[in-house]
């Protein structure tokens, strides 16, 4: 063999290796992304079978350098809002939280008088002695649901001469479901009880029968709340009115399984959407359901708004995104980095994001705590929020490429820059969120009474229980009673011939007076 083929076969080998140590290193690196993976998940189940569920993240105020976190770019921040170092019993102090108390509601009041007896009412001066005051003592009382027969009695009235066409009877009153046997406040605590309550229909109906007596199937129970739906659509429309006029509102959704959905498994799960808008005096919280073409269904609800909308990075938002400014949620940002900083030792990247978060919601508990108007919160956002974004951008840019994209720490990297636009929205308008946990809060309810009542029998069923769920909230968000707004609800839609007659009945427009019912 001559020296041009030895260096010939020489060079073959030579890339013979180097593709044999090319496709090692991929599977290496797939190895490493497996064991990662593996890795994240044991803690992951360590931590939801032994460890804390709370996603608050506490740093140790005994190491001086837990105030900071740093790349090796050299970029610094402080542990504080405002940029400064933060002593120990500082930090120490910013863990304890005051225990809110709950303003007591105003109850009806009964007052007993208990008489002193006559014979001790005589002085041994033989003059009666007079009540000066009174040593009082308040209890609280209970007095059991009262369900009765209403019997109306339409009078029928006639001449007694006999005369043609004489007789007269008074009119049906008017009634939200005529046909219907049963009144305004019974369907009201039929409402409030089914969703605000969480008691499924079959709870209240062994429930009125083994207590009161009364026969009520749940298959009829569940036909009213359905039929409530006709009457009830045009207070719904104008909600939905002030959300879309107005140009800030939020949107967050949950699942919902449906048992007779047409040419779909009782298995399949659709979804309920949560949206939350209107003016600051006109707040209003709706529900709405879907079950397929979650894209175009966002879209076309949304026709006609204008401004910003909160949302988390799901992509059911993807076409309505092109239209509205998308603010995205930095709450589902730092939950991404949480469990792998739970679930690590010592001072990792994910550890040095939750600081950054923490630091972060420090600006917005400050504007929280001193009532800042939205053109203050704006300015201070400005002031601290936005350059410690900037600083955490860079961070994650001079991370990114050092982690395998594959792992749980490169997914939550590349959570953050892909949606970063939307993240940093909120500093762009003081009225604006940092998070959409307002919406979650509001989707909260509805999924402790799933939990209770499992599933939908019908499509039918499933929209019936968002419109209620939508009153209910809003109503609430108002400071009215539920029980009561639909008692005057369901009393006054049969008399509406107007736009103004519904608009009468929009949760703001309602005073109604919580000592008697109405």
């Amino acid at each position: 063999m001559n020296l041009a083929e030895t260096i010939e076969s020489q060079r073959t080998e030579i890339e013979a290796l180097n593709a044999k140590l090319n496709t090692l290193q991929k599977r290496c690196e797939q190895y490493g992304q497996a064991y990662d993976q593996l890795q994240h998940q044991i803690k992951e189940l360590l931590r939801n079978r032994f460890g804390k569920k709370s996603e608050r993240f506490i740093d140790d105020p005994s190491d001086p350098q837990q105030g900071l976190w740093s790349d090796s770019a050299g970029l610094f921040l402080e542990a504080d809002a405002a940029g400064n170092a933060i002593e120990k019993k500082t930090l120490v102090a910013a863990h304890i939280r005051k225990k809110k108390q709950k303003a007591t509601k105003e109850l009806p009041r009964r007052i007993e008088i208990i008489p002193v007896s006559e014979k001790e009412m005589q002085c041994v001066c033989g003059t009666c002695k007079t009540v000066i005051r009174y040593e009082t003592k308040e209890s609280l009382h209970y007095q059991p649901a009262v369900f009765e027969i209403l019997e109306q009695r339409r009078e029928v009235a006639a001449c007694p001469h006999g005369c043609d066409g004489a007789m007269i009877t008074a009119p049906v009153p008017l009634h939200v479901l005529p046909k219907a046997k049963v009144t305004e406040e019974f369907l009201s605590f039929l409402v409030v009880s089914k969703l605000d309550d969480r008691q499924p229909l079959y709870h209240l109906e062994k429930q009125l029968g083994d207590r009161y007596g009364l026969s009520c199937s749940r298959q009829t129970m569940a036909r009213w709340l359905i039929e409530l739906m006709a009457p009830m659509q045009p207070i719904y429309n104008l909600l939905k009115d002030e959300i879309i006029e107005y140009d800030v509102a939020s949107c967050d959704a949950t699942t919902l399984q449906v048992l007779n959905e047409p040419d779909r498994r009782a298995e399949t799960k659709s979804y309920v959407y949560c949206t939350r808008g209107g003016p600051p005096d006109k707040s209003v919280v709706l529900y709405d359901y879907n079950d397929k073409l979650h894209k175009q269904f966002i879209n076309d609800w949304f026709e006609g708004f204008n401004g910003y909308l909160h949302v988390d990075g799901d992509n059911f938002f993807d076409l309505i995104g092109q239209v509205v400014n998308l603010v995205n949620c930095n709450a589902h940002a730092r939950r991404k980095f949480e469990p792998i900083a739970q679930g690590s030792k010592g001072k990792g990247i994910a550890k040095q994001a939750l600081l950054f978060y923490k630091n972060l919601y420090k600006v917005e508990r400050e504007a929280k705590n001193n009532h800042f108007t939205s053109e203050q919160r704006y300015a201070l956002r400005q002031e601290k929020s936005k350059p410690m974004m900037d600083k955490f951008k860079l961070w994650l840019d001079e991370i990114y490429p050092t982690t395998l994209p594959q792992s749980p720490l490169g997914k939550a990297i590349n959570y953050c820059i892909k949606l970063w636009p939307g993240l940093t929205r909120f500093l762009d308008d003081g009225r604006l969120e940092i998070d959409n946990n307002l919406t979650e809060q509001e989707i909260k309810p509805f999924v402790i009474a799933r939990k209770n009542f499992l599933f939908c029998a019908s499509v039918d069923g499933a929209e019936a229980l968002c419109m209620h769920f939508s009153f209910i909230r809003t109503a609430k968000v108002h400071g009215l009673d539920p029980y009561h707004y639909y008692v005057k609800l369901l009393k006054s839609l049969p008399h509406c011939k107007t736009v103004d007659d519904y608009e009468n009945l929009l949760p703001w427009n309602i005073k109604l007076n919580y000592a008697k019912a109405d």
